[in-house]
């Protein structure tokens, strides 16, 4: 075999080096293939209590990487219908997941917990708005729009409450999730609005109590989309584990074995 010119020589030592660089930040730091990653639709109110169920289930898991995208039920339903890539979608209306089920889109749906609907307003409260039949009193209402959760299920207890007609003047901005109508009251920039129960955590604002009789709870699906890998499977039974409901409750959702059985077609929950 002909020697190696000088040229050629470096390239050899200069790749042995590489390799042996490679080598050595194989066995210090260990090398391992890549990451298995799990893509997670979620409503706007989970976002808190998803993220920190990604956390533990990554520490259980730590082959498997939990990417959660949240938004408004309805923006990531049109997004599955268009295409988007995802293994798991979590909406916060029924109607959602039903559709998407009818759709060929879920495999199946299981409802995981249950939210509150509560009025809230600024802690300086310049409306002086203490009790539901006094929104009326309120300059600037901000509600989500019609075809988010958030805004069916505030119009919903406005109906119940025989308000609707009353307020709906009021209403100023209508908004695509529950965190820009809570963002919102924070801001100053509205008198009361209608969010969840679990997004008071932390925020300032202040709750005003809601008559029983108008009282309106959602009711949250999920469920595995077509074509998914197992892992989706896993989360879906991580967050009906004792471990992902307690983590629910402390969020101020209410777990899966305090649901009350009852559905928008007779009952204060809303399927939807």
């Amino acid at each position: 075999m002909a020697p190696l010119t000088t040229s050629q020589a470096g390239f050899v030592v200069a790749g042995s080096v590489v390799l042996g660089c490679v080598l050595l930040s194989c066995s210090l730091n260990g090398c391992s293939a890549p990451k298995q990653r799990l893509i997670v639709f979620a409503a706007s109110s989970l976002t808190g209590v998803f993220a920190e169920l990604e956390r533990e289930f990554e520490r259980v898991n730590p082959k498997v990487d939990v990417v959660i995208h949240t938004a408004g039920s309805q923006a990531l339903r049109f997004q599955v219908e268009q295409g988007a890539s995802a293994d798991v979608f979590a909406s916060a209306d029924l109607r959602h997941v039903s559709a998407l089920s009818a759709s060929g889109h879920l495999k199946s749906h299981k409802a995981f917990a249950t939210n509150s609907i509560v009025l809230v307003v600024p802690e300086r409260n310049p409306s002086k708005v203490t009790r539901l039949d006094e929104l009326s009193a309120a300059r600037r209402v901000v509600m989500g729009h019609p075809t988010v959760p958030i805004g069916r299920y505030g119009r919903l207890l406005l109906t119940r409450a025989g308000l609707l007609e009353t307020v709906e003047p009021h209403v100023v901005s209508l908004e695509s999730n529950v965190k820009l109508v809570l963002a919102k009251v924070e801001l100053g920039e509205a008198d009361a609005a209608f969010v969840y129960a679990s997004d008071l955590k932390g925020r300032r604002v202040k709750a005003v109590a809601i008559p029983a009789n108008a009282q309106v709870r959602a009711e949250y699906h999920f469920g595995v989309l077509k074509g998914a890998q197992p892992l989706g499977e896993r989360w879906v039974d991580f967050v009906l584990s004792p471990t992902g409901q307690r983590s629910l409750k402390a969020f101020g959702f209410e777990p899966l074995g305090e649901l009350s059985g009852s559905h928008e077609r007779g009952g204060g929950t809303v399927g939807g």
